[in-house]
């Protein structure tokens, strides 16, 4: 390992010391930005734009040394474009004269090209200029209905929950029969369940069953799955913006945590694992003294829909009205303002969990092509699940099928569109996100239906081992053999799957074969999720040593539960940090630290009160909807109990 190590560390030094530091401080900076805030108070004259330079040699015959230089750094596919300066300027300082206009005016355009050709006349370059934006003291999307709506909506929800939880506070000193009584009523039930009181005491009760106990990995994996995801995002967030020390981000390659972050879409298999794994083990169970059928099913996936949609509906609105107004800078629309456009125009495919279907290149919050992609999933199961059960006696024959038609099938699509094994991270990709969005490798390969299915299939065949295993009084994991094959399948198999293929696929001197390529991608999700699997099933059997108490650390129960409003969240957090940027940034690995150390108390410290205003209250009356009465009457019993004590 650490002779690979050295490899490609010596590979990736030798491609960047063909350009020397010399070299690389004689070109232009890339990335400036004037005083926004300065420009901004000029008032009516103020008149702050972004564009693009792109740059050629006046002589292109006998081009000068500078361009040489130029062409010599973007040529190397890791590094940015330099020959594409970014510039965002206050136009009456630094090109005085020019008329404030419209963004798309042709005049505008040819004003500026003319300004920037007079100031790189002097090192034998020109230009010309594109994608032009503008900002002046007049919002560019001003407050309107929509806004006015769900301002409306926010504001009248908060005083809901603070007289629900006034109401449900004063009952709470009568006796038990008469909170009861208050509470019984069907809007003493809506008021009850929207209580932050007792919402405060849901969210950190923990619940003690035999089959709970053996599952409380599941909460600790779904925590840490989330704080990687975060963290994949908080990096993706600085590098997307402007930078001041381009060296950091061009030299990436040369830090062995690429490798791991290009390995991403494996973490988000493990979400889909988890849910088709207690899918399938909650299905079989109820099974065991009722027979699925269509009711059944529409009525579980009816069940999904009421606890989802409230919560992914408040973000979304979100981000279509009042996000915008959060802030400003030179940024600010390029992200939060493409944002809202996005979800003004597409929002409603989010609410029906097809945005990964329709317009997926303009895709409100593009961190929810996951949750499309589980409701779909989740969907598909149910009749999957009530098929396997049908066929019980084949129940991992028809799962070994499945997932081989679906590895088949994901060799041939990636053989198809010709994708590379890894979506290889370069600086210019990641810049702004909208190069990374718009691919094609991000929709059909990474975010796909048919790419990321393993997970699901693999998820149900170990949700069924569990069901059947669970209570065995001899577990599989209990001869120091087994116990050792289990710490080899999960560390000894998982661990060098990602970084060796990994450090080969992402060396630059690597030949791209799409052949082989296409048989990793077929091959390492449904590897991946089995070792998750198998480290799931350990863990509940007691195998993991320090593995397993981390993964059952306490605090992860509760904070098991914030994990859907933290992932919905985030994006708006990590958005924000390149948006409000007035300089371009610094970056080092000790202020990706902070950023994602402040990110994650941010984003769950937000999460709590969602949950508790939002999303518990939706569970709790999602069980007086769609619960049977004996769960009705045990919820009631419960909260008197609660009461009392």
């Amino acid at each position: 390992m650490l002779i690979l190590f050295l490899i490609y560390f010596a590979i990736i030094t030798a491609i960047n010391a063909e350009i020397t530091g010399k070299q690389y401080a004689s070109i232009p900076e890339l990335f400036y930005q004037d005083n926004y805030d300065n420009c901004m108070m000029r008032e009516d004259e103020a008149f702050y734009c972004s564009l693009t330079y792109k740059l050629e040699p006046v002589d292109k015959e006998y081009p000068p040394d500078v361009w040489i230089n130029i062409k010599n750094i973007s040529d190397i596919h890791v590094n940015y474009r330099h020959d594409h300066l970014r510039r965002w300027i206050c136009v009456p300082k630094t090109c005085p004269g020019i008329n404030k206009t419209q963004e798309d005016d042709p005049e505008l355009q040819k004003s500026l090209e003319m300004c920037y050709n007079k100031k790189f006349k002097k090192f034998g370059l020109k230009g010309t200029v594109s994608d032009i934006k503008c900002d002046t003291i007049e919002p560019k999307y001003p407050f309107d209905w929509v806004d006015a709506f769900a301002m409306f909506l926010a504001i009248s929800y908060i005083l809901f929950v603070a007289y629900a939880t006034i109401y449900e506070g004063i009952a709470r000193y009568q006796t038990p029969d008469e909170y009861r009584k208050r509470l019984s009523t069907p809007m003493g039930m809506v008021l009850g369940a929207c209580s932050i009181t007792k919402n405060w005491i849901r969210l950190k009760t923990i619940k003690n069953t035999p089959e709970i106990e053996k599952l409380r990995c599941i909460q600790g994996i779904r925590v840490y799955n989330t704080i990687l995801v975060i963290l994949t995002h908080t990096i993706l967030g600085f590098v997307a913006a402007p930078v001041a020390n381009t060296r950091y981000t061009e030299t990436m390659p040369e830090k062995y945590a690429r490798v791991f972050f290009a390995s991403g879409p494996l973490c988000v298999s493990t979400f889909f694992l988890i849910s088709s794994f207690l899918l399938t083990n909650g299905l079989f169970e109820y099974q065991k003294d009722k027979r699925m059928s269509f009711k059944m099913v529409f009525m579980v996936f009816a069940n999904r829909l009421f606890r989802l949609t409230p919560t992914v509906f408040t973000i979304v609105l979100f981000h279509a009205t009042l996000l915008r107004f959060l802030g400003s800078g030179p940024n600010w629309y390029h992200f939060i303002g493409a944002e809202y456009l996005k979800c003004r125009a597409n929002g409603w495919s989010n609410l029906l969990y097809i945005n990964n279907w329709v317009d997926t290149h303009r895709m409100c919050l593009p961190i929810t092509w996951y949750l499309a992609l589980d409701t779909q999933y989740f969907l598909g199961l149910l009749f999957f699940i009530w098929f396997i059960k049908s066929n019980e006696k084949y129940v991992y024959h028809i799962i070994g099928a499945a997932l081989m038609c679906n590895m088949v099938g994901t060799f041939f699509q990636n053989y198809y569109y010709d994708f590379t094994a890894l979506s290889y991270p370069t600086a210019e990709m990641y810049y702004g996100m909208d190069q990374f969005l718009s691919s094609n490798q991000f929709h059909y390969q990474l975010g796909s239906a048919i790419g990321n299915t393993a997970g699901p299939i693999v998820g149900t065949a170990f949700g069924y081992y569990f069901f059947k295993h669970k209570f065995d009084e001899k577990p599989f994991f209990r001869t120091k053999f087994r116990i050792a094959m289990w710490w080899i399948v999960t560390w000894g198999v998982a661990i060098p799957f990602v970084i060796i293929p990994g450090f080969i696929i992402l060396n630059a001197s690597t030949e791209k074969n799409i052949f082989w390529a296409s048989v990793y991608v077929a091959v390492s999700r449904p590897l991946f999720a089995f070792v998750i699997g198998t480290g799931i099933i350990g863990f509940t059997q007691g195998v993991g040593w320090l593995c397993v108490h981390v993964c059952q650390w306490p605090p992860t129960y509760v904070l098991g539960r914030l994990t859907f409003s933290a992932y919905l969240v985030h994006m708006s957090i990590i958005l924000i940090r390149p948006s409000l940027a007035r300089y371009p940034l610094h970056l080092s690995d000790f202020q990706m630290l902070v950023g994602f150390l402040g990110d994650i108390s941010i984003v769950y410290l937000i999460a709590t009160f969602i949950t508790l205003f939002l999303e518990l209250p939706v569970s709790e009356l999602q069980k007086f909807i769609f619960g049977p009465k004996e769960t009705k009457q045990k919820t009631e019993e419960k909260e008197n109990s609660e009461k009392t004590e």
